[in-house]
């Protein structure tokens, strides 16, 4: 058992980082900004980070549409609301930017934006997140039938292997979760 763990760690460690390192987004219909911490009312460290990658990948004409994900954590405003506010002092248009604010979760914040997708016609997204948390995001989209890339934050937090275990064990519980789903166990 322990050396099924310790391979399963170690592959899904490498996929982690080589679709971090690797994962580019590729023109699409719209970005999808996962949700990060709102601070007193303004963006965190980490949503900032998620917000840069998204204005450069619009100014760029990577898609012409943004969804910014994510309900109430702890205090008002909303995770997307704060998102928006941020892109709209940035100089995108806010008819560009839709709110999706109801979610608590990933699965949550991906749902929810395909609700929206399909009610603009979209069809393929980019999603923006962090590079740790871009291959377990994109097994989500992929099991929701969102076709999409990743265009993941770069930046290297502190806790390396921290967040790369964490990911791990987050990508074992969604396969579980998806699995139970799909069979109705």
């Amino acid at each position: 058992m322990f050396l099924i763990t310790l391979l399963y760690f170690s592959l899904m460690s490498w996929k982690v980082i080589y679709t971090w390192k690797h994962s580019h987004g590729t023109p699409s219909d719209c970005l999808i900004i996962l949700g990060a911490a709102v601070w007193d009312g303004k963006p965190s460290p980490a949503m900032r980070e998620r917000l840069d990658i998204a204005v450069e990948a619009y100014r760029k004409g990577l898609a012409p549409a943004i969804i910014v994900t994510g309900g109430v954590g702890g205090n008002e405003p909303s995770e997307a609301e704060t998102m928006k506010h941020f892109l709209t002092l940035k100089g995108i248009p806010a008819d560009a930017i839709l709110l999706e604010d109801k979610s608590h979760s990933t699965m949550e914040n991906l749902r929810n934006s395909q609700v929206l997708m399909k009610e603009k016609g979209f069809h393929t997204a980019v999603i923006v997140t962090h590079g740790f948390h871009a291959y377990r995001a994109s097994l989500m989209a992929r099991s929701l039938g969102i076709p999409s890339t990743v265009e993941p934050v770069q930046i290297r937090p502190l806790a390396l292997t921290y967040y790369t275990l964490r990911e791990c064990a987050g990508i074992a519980a969604f396969a579980f979760e998806w699995a139970v789903g799909k069979t109705g166990i």
